[in-house]
């Protein structure tokens, strides 16, 4: 915690050094030297912004980093969950395979995001005997609203891999489902970058549902769903 505050510090700190080395630039009158020299100049190909450019840059920013509307619909997905995930390993036409787990969701860094952990067994055939053993799976995500984009942004990560998953997309119409877009990797078929679409169905306030579509294969090929119950 205290190495992250330290880094949130030195950013902030840069941020602050920079807006003001730009204002001071803009100062005729400032006895500020500027990176060109003693000269108070920009460096030779540097256009500083006027005062009025600075101004509006801050608003435009400003506006970004505030929660809006948006921020407010995350706060549905606050709370703990029942959770059963489905896999389709054999394709959405073979049996899947299904096991039980729990996950919880915060709202976090001042209800910009939600930040998610979810964890299940997941059923895991010995290559060698067949036989099947559950697997601890353990993930977690962070899922929120880019008002400069204008889009929902999301990671995940779990220990079922190395990799970190980001996806990008927007909500329908009647606020009731929320579609992404990103890639993923399928090791097993030497592949990278497969395009996958991430759809997320609220049922009700109570009961949610998470699918993931493999592109490559189809619209509707269905490889992952995870049916969310909140606990009472």
């Amino acid at each position: 915690m205290k190495t992250r505050m330290m880094i949130g510090g030195f950013v902030l700190g840069v941020s602050a050094t920079l807006v003001t080395t730009a204002a001071m630039s803009q100062d005729p009158k400032g006895g500020g030297s500027s990176a060109g020299g003693g000269s108070g100049e920009p460096p030779a190909g540097m256009k500083m912004p006027s005062p009025e450019e600075m101004q509006k840059g801050m608003e435009v920013w400003m506006d970004a980093m505030t929660p809006g509307d948006e921020h407010k619909g995350l706060v549905s997905d606050v709370g703990t969950w029942d959770t059963v995930t489905r896999i389709w390993m054999m394709g959405p036409d073979a049996p899947p395979t299904e096991s039980k787990g729990t996950a919880e969701s915060k709202s976090v860094l001042g209800g910009r995001f939600i930040a998610q952990t979810l964890k299940y067994d997941f059923p895991m055939p010995d290559p060698a005997t067949g036989a099947v053993t559950n697997m601890p799976v353990e993930g977690m995500g962070m899922f929120g609203y880019d008002r400069y984009q204008k889009m929902y942004v999301g990671s995940w990560a779990d220990s079922m891999s190395t990799c970190l998953l980001s996806m990008k997309g927007n909500l329908s119409p009647d606020g009731k489902t929320l579609t992404m877009y990103g890639e993923m990797d399928e090791p097993m078929l030497g592949v990278r970058g497969r395009m996958v679409k991430y759809v997320t169905e609220i049922k009700d306030h109570d009961h949610h549902r998470f699918s993931i579509y493999d592109l490559h294969a189809g619209d509707d090929y269905k490889v992952v769903e995870v049916d969310y119950t909140r606990k009472k």
